[in-house]
């Protein structure tokens, strides 16, 4: 690993709090923390809305390198698998292993975490990190593409040697740069019911009381929607989306909390099995917001021509969440970005190095947007064919595995999961099937982010 070539240490500027940027602070300052970081955060405090996420081994590969293993431990969720069913009557139609397969596989276990801890397990880190600072109540006005200087409201100033925008979907900071100036987010054809329910709302009813004590997270796939809940917040909280695939009228493109109508909430999965109708239930008023999905789309690049600006996160490619892989291509950003970064010889090299990064991210992000997409109609196929189809392919992949388990026993399987590692497939269209879900999962950012640059840069 190398720095710039005088040996001091870059002044860099991170715009945003959320986890794209808390992320870019503890990733480039495990580098080298020599660097000096600036995070901009334009709330007076931490601001993650409240939901759950799914993190999968590229994600927390990256966590436990940070050092934030532990606090991870305390409020984090290990499910054994998710079990994909029926809407109509429950059936199981696939599952797919989660722990402890993940880490026979790809060496780190799959996570579910409240959004808001892992948002606060990362603030905690930068605390720690005495080359970072975080400066709340900062609004940037404008960014420099040339320079990577920021203009903030009130006149201020924050001048550097690097800026990293993990502004959000509606970037203000994309929209600086020439080549994406006018890149906006489009909504996609669907939109989310989300509700976080407590536990002791879930242990009174019958029906979703063995939730809480089961390891399974829980999909159900009907005609145009699902139902995903699993559990969070070290066992404190139950997550529920209900995903449509159509637009909802009034709620803006990347609004994540726009207060929902419970009844139509809930009429939407009238029809469905016992187990979905008692979650919808348990919903109260106020509880339940809609989510409009929004993607950016493929920009020139995700940097300035000066290479003295960079986007991560949402700010450069906002995804469709069906791979569940939203906040873990913002991690990998992150830690590129830390190793595109370290190999900088002076500031006149970041055009070539920070085009390399542009290009080498844009490659998987693009193949992760097709999966993500291809997942999303799996998901909420009509009844038919095609849905005949899907279920066929998908119960035989599942009676595969439960016959191994049953005959071979948890060790034997352990020992033919590892020998028999699905080879890793771009080409997949969909998580559940083995290749894609390694292509996804068992992804090794830094490894592969030095691959490219002694590849392609030249650079040891």
């Amino acid at each position: 690993m190398s720095f710039n070539q005088s040996g001091k240490p870059l002044k860099i500027t991170v715009i945003g709090a959320g986890m794209a940027g808390l992320s870019t602070a503890i990733a480039i300052s495990d580098i080298n923390p020599d660097h000096q970081i600036t995070v901009l955060e334009s709330n007076a405090s931490l601001s993650e809305l409240g939901a759950g996420l799914q993190l999968f081994p590229n994600s927390t590969r990256l966590l436990h390198k940070w050092g934030l293993g532990p606090a991870l431990e305390k409020v984090a969720f290990q499910s054994s698998h998710i079990s994909v069913r029926r809407w109509e009557d429950n059936a199981e139609l696939a599952f797919n292993m989660n722990n402890p397969t993940s880490t026979w596989l790809y060496g780190w276990p799959q996570m579910q975490v409240y959004r808001p801890d892992l948002q606060q397990a990362l603030f905690e880190r930068v605390k720690q990190l005495p080359n970072v600072s975080v400066l709340f109540g900062k609004s940037v006005v404008s960014v420099d593409h040339e320079t990577g200087t920021v203009h903030g409201t009130n006149g201020e100033i924050f001048e550097g040697d690097f800026t990293v925008a993990a502004d959000g979907i509606w970037s203000r900071t994309r929209r600086c740069l020439p080549a994406s100036k006018d890149v906006a987010p489009t909504p996609y054809r669907e939109h989310n019911y989300r509700a976080v329910i407590p536990r002791s709302r879930m242990l009174s009813n019958p029906i979703t009381a063995p939730f809480m004590a089961s390891q399974e997270a829980k999909t159900w796939v009907g005609p145009n929607a699902f139902v995903l809940g699993y559990t969070v917040a070290s066992s404190e909280l139950y997550n529920l989306v209900i995903g449509v695939p159509r637009p909802s009228e009034g709620v803006p493109v990347g609004s994540w909390n726009h207060p929902a109508d419970i009844g139509t909430m809930r009429g939407l999965v009238s029809e469905w099995c016992e187990e979905v109708r008692a979650l919808a239930s348990l919903v109260q008023d106020g509880e339940c917001v809609s989510w409009t999905l929004g993607e950016v789309g493929p920009i020139p690049s995700y940097v300035s021509t000066s290479g003295r600006v960079a986007l991560v996160g949402d700010a450069a490619h906002a995804l469709l969440p069906h791979a569940a892989q939203g906040a873990g291509m913002a991690m990998e950003d992150a830690a590129s970005l830390a190793e595109f970064v370290g190999y900088l010889r002076s500031t006149d090299d970041l055009p070539r190095v920070m085009g390399a990064w542009s290009e080498f991210r844009q490659a998987r992000v693009e193949h992760l947007r097709n999966i993500s997409r291809g997942t999303a109609i799996d998901m909420t196929l009509p009844d038919g064919e095609a849905q005949i189809l899907r279920d066929a392919k998908w119960k035989a992949i599942r009676d595969k595995q439960s016959a191994q388990l049953a005959e071979l026993g948890l060790e034997k399987v352990k020992e033919k999961v590892i020998r028999e590692r699905p080879v890793p497939d771009p080409a997949c269209k969909s998580t559940f099937e083995p290749g894609g879900r390694m292509w996804v999962q068992g992804y090794d950012v830094n490894e592969e982010s030095r691959k490219f640059c002694r590849e392609h840069l030249g650079l040891e």
